[in-house]
Formats: structure tokens, sequence, C-alpha cells
């Protein structure tokens, strides 16, 4: 596998795990404290009901990830063998939630991304043996994302430094919010300014860099 941010690495992760067992809806994310994700990423699964697990229901989640924060060696774990109560189990009624998947992604024993892989009423709940499965896949592409999160979590002069020395400040801060797969909306956000003027930083960066597009970008900075 390989990939050069998370989105890249999470749409890889599920492509393949797909070829041999099934599932509906993807959420991926990252994780930002122990009660707090951000950049999330929904595939296969209702704007409203995304809307409301963001707004109310995540904090009923038997799963959530808040759950496994402090344990360093939960690789993930499954909505059917958890504790569930009432209003997270109408929730799952509402929108036909059969069962979910949490996977963690840890750096220093602490997870920093998460992946949910939900199933309708369509199938079954998750097997022994797909548990199984998942967790032998898991633990492949480990190494994998370990190297993706280093990658993303350091400073961008360090990948290649003769590409990034004509950039400004904010020019190589929004650079290295880029290899974390953040998209211009998300960028404005962390940059606090409109998505107008990340058109323009991008712009400025792409003429120094000497690229034409945002895959070229990356491909530059991490072959430094």
């Amino acid at each position: 596998m390989q990939a050069v941010n998370w989105n890249q690495f999470s749409e890889e992760f599920t492509r393949n795990i797909q070829k041999v067992l099934p599932f509906d809806g993807l959420v991926a994310f990252q994780i930002d404290a122990e009660t707090t994700a951000s950049q999330y990423l929904f595939k296969g699964i209702p704007y409203q009901a995304v809307n409301e697990y963001l707004g109310r229901m995540q904090y009923f989640d038997p799963v959530h990830f808040r759950f496994a924060y402090h344990q360093a060696d939960m690789k993930f774990s499954v909505l059917q063998a958890a504790e569930s109560n009432e209003d997270y189990d109408d929730f799952r009624k509402k929108w036909d939630v059969k069962d979910t998947i949490e996977l963690f992604f840890r750096q220093n024993g602490v997870p920093v991304r998460g992946m949910s892989l939900v199933r309708s009423s369509a199938y079954t709940e998750f097997s022994d043996q797909e548990l199984k499965m998942i967790e032998s896949f898991y633990d492949l592409t480990a190494c994998c994302f370990n190297q993706i999160y280093d990658v993303s979590s350091h400073q961008v002069s360090l990948f290649n430094e003769g590409l990034t020395e004509s950039l400004t400040r904010q020019e190589s801060k929004i650079l290295g919010l880029l290899c974390k797969g953040l998209n211009n909306q998300a960028l404005a956000n962390e940059m606090h300014c409109g998505i107008s003027t990340i058109k323009t930083h991008l712009q400025h960066i792409y003429q120094k860099t000497q690229v034409r597009s945002r895959q070229e970008l990356m491909s530059r900075v991490l072959s430094g």
C-alpha cells in the first residue's frame, strides 16, 4: 500500500478490506484530544445522519474513540460487542446501522486517527472470522500509517528545503496542512481566513515551487 496522506490511506485501506468483506459506509477522522476530533471524511452515510451524530449522538456512542483513548493496546472496538444504550439504539434503528467497527491508529500509544466501518441491516454483524481478517490487515498497514503520520507531522522544510525556502511563513504552514490532506475549506478554517485567500496563497505556492497542481506539488514535496 502506497499513499501520501491520511485521506488516501483511509480510502485505500477500506478499498482493500472491501475486496474480502462488505460494508456500507466509512467515517475517517483526526483525533485531536480525548473527546474531540476534526477533518471528518464520510462516505456512504446520509448527510442528515452525519449531522445528527456529530451534533448529539456521538456522546451516546458506546464505541466512541474516547473509550479507547487511554488503552494503548486497543486496535479497534465493535459496536455489537459493546454495552449499548437506549438513545444510541434508537439512532441506529433510525439510520439502519447494523454494526460498526471503530479502528484506532496510534502514535506512541495515543490515537491520532480513527476510522469507522459501518454495516446496514443488508448484512449480518461482523463475524469473528471477519474481525480476525480486519485485525490482520490492520497489523499489515500499521507501518504504512506510521510513515504517513511521520511525514505529515514534520515541518515541510525538512522534506525538501530547496523547494520550500522561498515560501513565506504562512505559505509554509499551508503546505504543511496540505500534506495532512486538508481541502480548501479545512485550510481556510485552520488559517482563519476565507477560501479566496487560501486560493491566492496556493497560487503563490504553485508559482514559487514551479508546479501546476496540488498533486504535482505533493509529489515534489514528498520526493525530497
